[in-house]
């Protein structure tokens, strides 16, 4: 095996597990990168993952962490992968980097604002790099990169609804979907300086879980502007997408088409509006996740300094547990005031 290529393993082999198995295998060792094991304890699960694999390159599959004393030093993972039931996010990246890797891992990383400061602190003491994979920052940048909307009054109406599915239980709706909307609201609010938030009021209901199972929130900006969010997951039809305006434009931005289409206004009339459509049909966010958690690891900055990484406009979406805080405060801010209906 050639020295630049990187050992990976991952951790889960569910859907997004096996997503990413998928995309390591597309970019194999022509693109530095190699499976060197799947951890699952349904080792079927697992086994169907690696059917496309080469005989010489399939990995090994492992029950659980610790039985990676099977894997020989040029087996041995540099990173890991990490797909798991969000309950054991936290223990499952702590384990993996006390054990010498590097972690990307599945949202949320972890339940509160202090989980994310604990990863850091974790990260700094096994000298590990420890990102998250929040695949809609990708999309959303692509989307919004060569559109800059005035600023003033905004809304914002965001809608995440899907079906049940238990795996999904050990979570509440706010951590399980609303946390991706919540994420990219702070990303746009320090990107474009809206104004901070003076009320908040939310609302849930626990159905199917002993969890939220679905949640309204509504944040009231300083400045008259509102942000309201719909998730659940009782519903038969899966939706993704957001409605915005500002003085002189409104847009629609839709997650599933991969689209964003926007109306600004272009004269006097109330009707002068110019529509344009950006979409990006074969974007492929999963593989965006992975490309730079290995830009993370080739660039050889130091852990330190990885943790203090901040972005600064919408091209530099890289997830660390510091800027992920901001969005977990706001998590926390929302449970603080949630009001849960009665069944």
């Amino acid at each position: 095996m050639a020295d630049n290529v990187r050992n990976l393993m991952v951790v889960g082999a569910g859907q997004s597990g096996s997503a990413f198995v998928k995309r390591i295998l597309k970019f194999g060792e022509d693109g530095g990168v190699r499976l060197t094991a799947i951890v699952d304890p349904d080792k079927e699960k697992s086994a169907a993952l690696i059917r496309e694999f080469p005989d010489s390159m399939k990995p090994e599959l492992l029950s659980n962490l610790g039985s990676m004393s099977r894997l020989n030093d040029d087996t041995r993972p540099e990173a890991a992968i990490i797909c798991v039931p969000a309950s054991v996010h936290m223990a499952t990246a702590t384990a993996c980097m006390s054990k010498g890797m590097h972690c990307l891992l599945e949202k949320p990383m972890g339940f509160s604002a202090l989980d994310c400061k604990e990863l850091s602190a974790k990260a700094l003491e096994y000298k590990r790099h420890i990102q998250g994979a929040f695949l809609d920052r990708w999309l959303f940048a692509g989307l919004w990169n060569s559109w800059k909307p005035s600023s003033g009054l905004w809304t914002i109406n965001a809608i995440r609804t899907g079906p049940f599915v238990p795996r999904s239980a050990d979570t509440s709706v706010m951590h399980d979907m609303m946390i991706r909307d919540l994420d990219l609201f702070v990303l746009l609010s320090r990107v474009f300086s809206l104004p901070k938030i003076a009320n908040i009021r939310a609302w849930g209901r626990k159905l199917r879980s002993d969890r939220l199972d679905y949640a309204i929130v509504s944040l009231d900006l300083e400045d008259g502007g509102m942000a309201r969010f719909f998730s659940s997951r009782l519903s038969s039809e899966t939706l993704r997408g957001w409605q915005l305006s500002g003085k002189d434009w409104h847009a629609n931005l839709n997650f599933l088409r991969k689209s964003l289409k926007r109306f600004e206004q272009v004269g006097r009339s109330s009707h002068a509006f110019q529509a344009v459509e950006t979409r990006l049909e074969h974007a492929d966010p999963v593989s965006h996740e992975l490309d730079y958690f290995l830009k993370t690891l080739e660039e050889q900055v130091p852990v330190e300094a990885s943790l203090r990484t901040d972005f600064t406009d919408l091209s530099t979406m890289r997830a660390f547990p510091h800027n992920l805080a901001e969005t977990h405060e706001l998590v926390d801010r929302i449970l603080s005031t949630m009001k849960v209906l009665k069944v």
